[in-house]
């Protein structure tokens, strides 16, 4: 593999990157999903400017702030049409926001970071205490748990997106 093709150009290593981040680097890459040039981390006034966005106090995962640094801006056609990406995530509070005000919605808002959303019917997001990831549908009564963890998350939709066009509609 020569240096432009190294997943670690561009996901290198820091303190905060797991291997599973990088793993995940390399399987998009050797996927197809993403070149080395589509993947684009966040600059740290880009990641405070997330960090920001979370409720004061709120302790951001580690795997979440990895994932803003190395993968923040974009990977390819891994998660499109879904707002993970910065600076689109930004609009997460908007979305959840508009959906909790529908007259027969359960969303709370309180002691949660809103970190993405899907087309602003669907928003993902972190409870205060838990490193699981969750998301809310409008016109559903509950919320659903995902995974465990961020990086579990991009997992699981990694291999929902990776079973082809017919199974992205079970996408995380």
């Amino acid at each position: 593999m020569s240096d432009s093709e190294n997943p670690q150009n561009n996901c290198g290593s820091h303190m905060l990157v797991t291997e599973a981040v990088l793993d995940l680097c390399r399987d998009l890459i050797g996927s197809g999903f993403a070149t080395v040039d589509q993947i684009a981390g966040c600059t740290t006034e880009e990641v405070a400017e997330v960090i920001s966005s979370a409720p004061d106090g709120f302790p951001i995962p580690d795997e979440y702030l990895a994932f803003l640094e190395k993968l923040g801006r974009g990977a390819g056609s891994f998660f499109m049409g879904t707002d993970l990406f910065f600076p689109s995530l930004l609009e997460a509070n908007e979305a959840a926001a508009d959906i909790s005000s529908g007259p027969a919605e359960a969303l709370t808002l309180q002691n949660r970071f809103f970190i993405g959303h899907h087309q602003g019917y669907k928003v993902y997001y972190f409870d205060l205490g838990s490193e699981a990831v969750y998301a809310y549908q409008e016109g559903l009564p509950e919320t659903q748990r995902l995974a465990n963890s961020f990086v579990d998350f991009l997992r699981q939709a990694f291999e929902i997106q990776k079973g082809g066009p017919r199974d992205r509609t079970n996408m995380p």
